[in-house]
């Protein structure tokens, strides 16, 4: 296991901003269901279960607290998330637009500033989520985007915008606007916003065949 605190110890801000990593349990059939039309099932689980690890490894590494929002109950999924010395909690909410409103008012609760990333990015960094906090001293809210046209990162230093949990309900998530979207929904309610750099993630075999070849991922 890695010291989850061993990287940017010199970072006074820790105690004030935490990350959220939104997750599914790892079921074959329920995880990477594009990949899973090329690849089948059990195989899409194992690249699911290499994203997945691989991104709560940065999140620890990065020295914040965590929190391991799952989709539902999973034993696995919390003892992952106590094995790297973060919580695990369930997301609640009838989409995903909600619960991710929920999980960010919820770390709200206790850090002036929060992200939220998920497991699809395998290019995703610990430098990446300081480079988030840090945008959050600018703006209320910092996204980075995906070349999909979705996002892998949504952080906020506003606590007041997730008072509304259907915020971002009319968002179309897997969509090529689904990024165009969120900024709309947070726009109008007059929310600032930064962008991180332009990242990928793995949804399709084309992605896949991507990551083997940078060497992200493992046959």
């Amino acid at each position: 296991m890695i010291d989850a605190t061993s990287s940017f110890k010199s970072d006074s801000n820790l105690r004030s901003a935490a990350v959220a990593v939104f997750a599914r349990p790892p079921i074959a059939g329920q995880v990477k269901t594009r990949l899973a039309a090329t690849l089948g099932d059990e195989a899409a689980l194992q690249v699911y279960r290499q994203l997945l690890l691989k991104t709560v490894q940065q999140v620890a590494a990065s020295g914040y607290p965590f929190i391991l929002f799952a989709a539902a109950p999973s034993a696995e999924l919390s003892e992952l998330a106590a094995e790297y010395g973060g919580q695990f909690s369930v997301q609640q909410g009838s989409n995903l637009g909600e619960k991710m409103a929920r999980a960010l008012a919820q770390l709200h609760q206790q850090y002036q500033r929060a992200l939220l990333v998920g497991t699809d990015c395998p290019v995703l960094t610990a430098t990446h989520l300081h480079q988030g906090f840090a945008e959050l001293a600018h703006a209320a809210v910092v996204m980075g985007p995906a070349e999909d046209g979705g996002y892998w990162l949504l952080g906020s230093s506003d606590a007041a915008l997730w008072q509304n949990p259907q915020l971002l309900d009319e968002v179309h998530f897997g969509g090529p606007k689904a990024r165009e979207m969120t900024l709309s929904c947070l726009h109008c309610c007059g929310a600032t916003s930064r962008m991180l750099p332009l990242l990928w993630d793995v949804d399709t075999a084309i992605d896949y065949q991507r990551a083997l070849a940078q060497g992200l991922l493992a046959r």
